[in-house]
């Protein structure tokens, strides 16, 4: 028997609920099974014109919004299957573009009421504006750079993300009465270097070919309140002249809850831009996430290394140029690697209490030089309706280091290698930068109240230490 066969017996069992469909449903959908959404979908120059539908069709169910996104409806008999473990895998060839671009998959949530994206009363799309009426919202699930690409050397660049945080979101019930949801595929390209420079590309607009699936394994089990999600900006591009705070750079978003939630999560996407000599691009900074009060997660962006993609990228380039580089080397200037997936980076909250969170992302030391570049910034809250949530609970932070006083004198020592140090004030503001060997802090001079002490160690990991000054 066919496994569509099964899944539509089991189906049709669903209708009479005391026949226990759930636990059958889950049983079919415990083994892994892969959701293709796009085969090998070609696109096309992100500037042109969209391209004629007679003349390049797309798939039944696919629909081309433009020529740098297209968009499938999800099935309910797909999400009904999917469980609690979700990875997404994209695979990229190239076509005729020769460079590294950027490309996203979203998750949009669309009011039933509307017929499509382009239906009459939501004007023409645009993909830059992220929402084009207030009942389309667009979530950014995964950000991707492509490898610089010879098409005529055949490589087929893979990429994966781990998106079980939707889990929830797409067994919403609640949700899914009101609103369809799509998954939109997006990569922004252009033809022109390689029409020249890329043997067989010669008048040619098409960029990039893509293919994606959904990879489910394991059961998910609804829960009791429903799921509560905000999709607060999308691709909204940070620098200096579009910031939050006037002279710095800085993300602020606020969400205000009325009830309290369980399994409370902010999803952001954020990738660093400008290819100019001096462009944020080429320097790695110190990005500092703030919920509340509290110092969420600090990070560099970049790998320690950008060699395991070099096999992606069969067109000579500036970047990785003709011999491996050392892993300090890729440090001194690389935010991310062509041929490699952005993070997702989760600010998990857990179980939190009614109220106003304020979510601000920093960049202190960005410079935009030359009034060039940005940085392309998604932000997302989930929650768990139903929450018993009683109070707060101290959160627990191992470290291999101990802060402690010694008159006005903070001292630190740790069990590893510190490459250097960071003093902060609760806003943010950086007040003291020092190399690892320095071991003490005078603080005679600082006023009292709360400090945070960053440490970034020789392995790029980093810890942060909270502390008041009496």
């Amino acid at each position: 028997m066919s496994k569509k066969l099964i899944i539509s017996l089991l189906t049709l069992l669903c209708l009479a609920p005391h026949l226990g469909c759930e636990a059958m449903l889950c049983a079919q959908s415990a083994a892994e099974q892969r959701f293709r959404y796009y085969d090998h979908i070609t696109f096309y120059d992100v500037y042109a014109g969209t391209v004629n539908a007679a003349d390049h069709p797309t798939p039944e169910g696919i629909l081309r919004l433009n020529n740098s996104r297209l968009t499938t409806l999800l099935p309910a008999a797909d999400l009904d299957q999917m469980g609690d473990t979700l990875r997404l895998e994209v695979t990229i060839t190239a076509l005729c573009d020769n460079y590294d671009r950027i490309g996203s998959v979203d998750l949009v949530l669309m009011s039933k009421d509307s017929v499509d994206y382009n239906d009459g009363r939501h004007g023409s799309y645009s993909g830059r504006l992220g929402n084009t009426a207030p009942d389309i919202q667009r979530i950014e699930v995964a950000r991707f750079i492509t490898p610089f690409m010879d098409k005529n050397k055949g490589v087929d660049v893979p990429y994966s993300w781990d998106i079980s945080f939707l889990s929830p979101l797409l067994h919403d019930r609640a949700l899914r009465d009101t609103m369809n949801l799509w998954l939109e595929f997006h990569l922004e390209g252009v033809p022109y270097a390689a029409n020249t420079q890329i043997s067989g590309c010669s008048g040619r607009n098409d960029v990039f070919a893509g293919t994606l699936d959904v990879v489910s394994t394991g059961c998910y089990s609804p829960t009791d309140g429903g799921q509560l999600t905000l999709p607060l900006v999308y691709e909204r591009y940070i620098n200096l002249r579009n910031t939050d705070e006037a002279g710095t750079t800085v993300a602020h978003y606020q969400v205000h809850l009325d009830e309290p939630m369980d399994d409370a999560l902010f999803l952001m996407i954020n990738s660093n831009h400008g290819s100019n000599s001096g462009g944020e691009e080429y320097n790695r900074r110190l990005h500092y996430v703030w919920v509340n009060e509290w110092m969420a997660e600090v990070f560099r962006p970049g790998r320690s290394s950008c060699e395991p993609f070099r096999q992606y990228n069969t067109q000579s380039n500036g970047i990785y140029g003709g011999s491996a580089k050392s892993d300090d080397s890729w440090q001194s200037f690389s935010n991310w690697c062509p041929g490699d997936v952005i993070d997702n980076h989760l600010i998990r909250l857990g179980s939190i209490p009614a109220g106003d969170y304020d979510f601000r992302l920093l960049v202190p030391d960005a410079v935009f030089a030359d009034g060039q570049g940005y940085f392309p910034f998604s932000l997302t809250f989930f929650g768990r309706r139903g929450s018993s949530f009683v109070g707060i609970e101290p959160i627990a932070v191992q470290t291999d280091s101990q802060v402690r006083w010694q008159g006005n004198t903070l001292q630190v020592d740790s069990n590893r290698p510190i490459r250097h140090w960071t003093l902060l004030n609760a806003a943010g503001q950086r007040l003291i930068v020092q190399p690892g060997s320095v071991s003490e802090i005078n603080m005679s001079h600082y006023p009292s109240g709360v400090y945070i002490l960053l440490l970034l160690m020789d392995d790029e990991s980093t810890e942060v230490h909270k502390f008041f000054r009496p």
